[in-house]
């Protein structure tokens, strides 16, 4: 990854830990939606493309994403996963189409053969399984394993034949 992928990655958990905090202490006050991005075969991308060719494409997409949202969302790479900390939306459903329009567009580097697996969170909720102080990649962690039963929508963009 680049050093300016890495920084953005260690902005977007510094703001999200942040978040964590403060949506602890005010639980009703502090509204956000989190988006999980995943390209669901990182093999399927390196025998395609090769390692160096397809962390190219990736962290052009970082790029597509942090054009396409607004100045006020954060994205973040982490592998193949990719995160989008979006302060308050308003509906659910809104956030659902512009997330599935945004990813159509970024998906154009070519990385449309694998398939794409969006889960949208509206936060903050309970989380009971972790202890009281955890950190943003814990939850992070967490929210990836649960993603089926925690995400308020899911979108699957399948992989596109050629």
């Amino acid at each position: 990854m680049s050093q300016a992928t890495i920084e953005l990655c260690e902005k977007f958990l510094y703001t999200l830990d942040w978040l964590l905090a403060v949506t602890k202490r005010y639980t009703s006050q502090v509204h956000f939606g989190l988006v999980h991005i995943s390209f669901a075969n990182p093999r399927l991308l390196g025998d395609t493309y090769g390692a160096q060719e397809a962390t190219h494409k990736l962290d052009q997409i970082l790029i597509n994403l942090q054009a396409a949202f607004r100045k006020t969302d954060l994205v973040a790479r982490d592998g193949v996963d990719f995160w989008v900390l979006v302060p308050f939306t308003p509906t659910d459903e809104i956030l659902a189409d512009k997330v599935r329009e945004i990813i159509a567009i970024a998906s154009q580097n070519s990385l449309e053969i694998v398939e794409r697996d969006i889960s949208i969170f509206s936060l903050p909720f309970c989380v009971p399984e972790l202890n009281q102080d955890y950190t943003a990649e814990e939850f992070l962690a967490y929210l990836k394993k649960n993603h089926v039963r925690l995400a308020s929508h899911k979108i699957v963009l399948p992989p596109v034949t050629a």
